[in-house]
């Protein structure tokens, strides 16, 4: 079985809590088969993320999750993802899936800890050879003055064409842009 199949007794579990079934303040006992997702979360994965709902009643009810749980992203790090496909378009670029799968990873890897950062840029750890990019990590704040530069309605001159991709990664204080360029 799937790790998203897995996941429903952790949303039945806040569902039968925002129905009133199970009391707010009660301890929730998650079945074992939840218990046991930690350890079988695929290789290279820490943690999974659930539907934006579940993060919404765990909020509301006061759960906490387990650790294994992915902490969700702000509001901001949604909105950086546009605003820098955006831009990037804007500029010339192609939007590219894969590309964008590669950023994910390298998001992922800032969120993890295992990247080295020189001020607030880093580089991931694979597809080095296919392509280049950055990882930037910024609090809250920062990318919320990156997306509000973004934004600005200034010209942009267009540039060589490459397929790119964007992706972020939230590690519970800061956000971990990635932007990915295919060679």
């Amino acid at each position: 079985m799937n790790i998203s199949r897995r996941i429903l007794p952790v949303t039945a579990a806040l569902a039968l809590t925002m129905s009133g079934l199970v009391p707010a303040q009660a301890q929730v006992q998650l079945p074992p088969q939840v218990q046991e997702l930690s350890s079988q979360l695929p290789a290279g994965s820490s943690q999974i993320e659930l539907p934006a709902q579940a993060y919404d009643l765990a909020k509301q009810f006061n759960i906490q999750l387990p650790p294994f749980i992915k902490q969700p992203a702000p509001e901001v790090a949604h909105q950086l993802v546009s605003a820098t496909n955006a831009h990037l378009r804007k500029q010339g670029h192609v939007e590219d899936g894969n590309a964008r799968n590669i950023a994910q990873e390298w998001a992922d890897q800032g969120a993890a800890g295992t990247l080295t950062f020189h001020g607030n840029a880093g580089d991931g750890r694979t597809h080095l050879n296919e392509g280049s990019g950055n990882v930037y990590r910024l609090s809250i704040q920062e990318a919320q003055d990156r997306l509000n530069w973004l934004n600005r309605d200034v010209p942009v001159t267009p540039g060589p064409s490459k397929h790119f991709g964007v992706a972020t990664s939230f590690d519970g204080s800061n956000v971990y842009v990635a932007e990915y360029f295919f060679n």
